[in-house]
């Protein structure tokens, strides 16, 4: 009994492995997502971060990258919203 419930594991780990990896697009956070990522990291450090990066490598933490944003547009924190937004360039 044992073995044939061991290999049931092994099988249903390499099943659940066999999975896609996200890539580029797919793995990039929302709007909501960079939002929350921003909430967290100024309840971490007090203070709303100098640059987007600090945002992005808590992002990563959970697998996600920063968006690509739309040609002409830039991705920023606005202080005043406490969000980020889409500025032109």
């Amino acid at each position: 009994m044992r073995p044939i419930f061991l290999t049931f594991l092994l099988a249903l780990g390499l099943v659940a492995g066999c999975g896609q990896k996200k890539t580029g697009a797919e793995n990039a956070a929302s709007l909501d997502e960079l939002n929350r990522a921003l909430a967290v990291v100024t309840m971490r450090s007090g203070s709303l971060p100098s640059s987007t990066n600090e945002v992005a490598a808590f992002l990563a933490l959970s697998g996600k990258t920063l968006p690509v944003p739309p040609a002409g547009k830039r991705l920023v924190i606005d202080p005043s919203k406490r969000q980020f937004v889409l500025i032109d360039q």
